[in-house]
């Protein structure tokens, strides 16, 4: 028997606006697809709301309440971008919540510097709105990824040196608690909640319009991409270190293991960017070229085009998985043996499972200062400590590797953290847990169990908010009431 009953669900389609939808698995607008396939589950019902009233009357209908007294409860989730690595913006026949489709209007305030933004909105609508007005958002690197996502869980991109996490430049959020009430969170209305919401995931509310702060941003940029077989990675490494206890907070890079794009061989590429003049920027990356790069590919480009340049990482409709830790910032950079640790951990383990070829492992070296001045107690986002992102990204094209490929992610990752706390001094390590690593939706148990680990000292402040606003547990099942 359906988990949707028929009268019910009339009901919500005469009380839904006229943009609105809701589809069944049989209908021609029904879609479940995600970033990655083994991220899709078949949804009873999806939602595609386009006001604020059209989530409420979802909600509504979820929990069974009035007029649609003849649904029995459904368990749902929201969607926005529908890049959750770990499926939680998919629901197994429950009620899928999409907000991408109708509520991804952005608008600017040139004047106030600040953009609003709809809950389903990805970054790249962003970028592109803003830079019409010289503006630009603190933005993703990979800007095909959902503006929810990534900024309720901190959110790093190329300009966090400059102007703080994502969370650090949301100015308000709109929002819908389960019980129905439609709230503003910002630092003078619903101050715990804006606090909550600010790097504690999406545990507790639907955020259906998100504020930013907006800044000051030249028209183009320098960016520079040198790739290096493996024989120079010592040497390189090296040479950011001596980079990174002199660079400016305008200097970021990334370093990527990754296989070559002509010739199927592991190599490393070095993503430098310099948010200013390209003759400086050239003037400044120069010591990496004369390393002797096998690939050297220099542009002039705009910071919205910058965000595309990564987007091939996580490119769609394949299966994928995302894991990741931090790794702190030291006097001393980053241990040489720790990167020639990772890159054989990597190199081994797509050699094991030739279908996870695309796979690759990226290093975020943005610079920390402006993100880590911020008191670890003033948003949720507890880890402040200057620190750097490491981060699997692990894909595969047989379908048949999708039973094994969460172990043998798992054990990826699991080897190069235990790889990082034999490289850094035990005090100088992170505790605090990387968000895709304490969000399995299909795990609820292991999930609960690590999020005193991710939240560290914030985490009894968090469980309050989470009884206050969604006592019942109905959204981001990680985090208990």
């Amino acid at each position: 028997m359906s988990a949707i009953d028929s009268s019910a669900l009339a009901t919500l389609r005469a009380t839904l606006s006229a943009s609105a939808a809701a589809h069944l698995p049989s209908d021609p607008g029904y879609s479940v697809e995600r970033w990655a396939l083994n991220c899709e589950k078949q949804a009873a019902l999806v939602v595609c709301p386009a006001t604020v009233d059209d989530v409420l009357q979802a909600l509504s209908f979820a929990e069974g309440r009035a007029p649609f007294q003849s649904q029995k409860p459904l368990s749902f989730t929201v969607k926005g971008g529908g890049f959750s690595a770990s499926g939680a913006s998919s629901c197994d026949g429950g009620l899928v919540i999409d907000l991408q489709p109708k509520m991804c209007d952005v608008r600017v305030d040139p004047t106030a510097k600040l953009v609003y933004v709809g809950g389903g909105c990805i970054w790249e609508q962003v970028d592109e709105a803003v830079a019409k007005h010289g503006l630009a958002a603190v933005s993703a690197a990979i800007n095909q990824v959902g503006v929810g996502g990534s900024t309720l869980d901190g959110g790093t991109g190329w300009l966090v040196g400059q102007h703080g996490l994502m969370i650090d430049n949301l100015a308000q959020a709109k929002i819908v608690t389960v019980s129905g009430e439609t709230l503003t969170a910002s630092d003078s209305e619903n101050t715990d909640l804006f606090w909550a919401l600010r790097g504690g995931g999406g545990n507790f509310v639907i955020v259906t319009e998100f504020v930013f702060k907006l800044h000051e941003q030249r028209a183009d940029l320098y960016t520079s991409v040198l790739v290096f077989p493996p024989p120079k990675l010592e040497l390189v490494v090296t040479e950011i270190n001596a980079w990174l206890a002199e660079r400016t907070s305008e200097e970021n890079a990334m370093c990527i293991f990754t296989l070559g794009k002509t010739v199927k061989m592991p190599v490393f590429v070095l993503h430098l960017v310099y948010n200013g003049d390209s003759a400086e920027g050239a003037k400044r990356f120069e010591r990496f070229v004369k390393l002797g790069p096998v690939v050297n590919q220099t542009e002039t480009i705009s910071y919205a085009r910058l965000n595309t340049a990564q987007n091939e990482h996580t490119a769609s409709r394949g299966f994928g998985h995302v894991r990741g830790t931090y790794i702190p910032k030291t006097a001393n950079g980053i241990p040489v043996a720790f990167a020639t640790g990772v890159f054989s951990l990597w190199s081994r383990f797509i050699g094991r499972y030739p279908t996870a070829e695309p796979s690759k492992v990226i290093f975020e070296l943005y610079h920390s200062d402006k993100w880590s001045s911020v008191t670890s107690d003033a948003t949720a986002f507890v880890n402040r400590r200057p620190r750097f992102n490491v981060f699997e990204t692990i894909r595969w094209t047989d379908p048949s590797f999708t039973a094994q490929a969460a172990d043998a992610t798992n054990e990826l990752a699991r080897a190069i953290t235990k790889l990082s706390k034999e490289q850094f001094a035990q005090d100088a390590s992170l505790t605090e847990g990387y968000p895709e690593d304490t969000n399995d939706p299909n795990n609820y148990a292991a999930s609960q169990e690590l999020m005193p680990q991710r939240f560290g000292s914030n985490y009894a402040r968090l469980v309050d908010v989470k009884r206050k606003y969604d006592p019942k547990g109905l959204i981001g099942k990680g985090l208990v009431a």
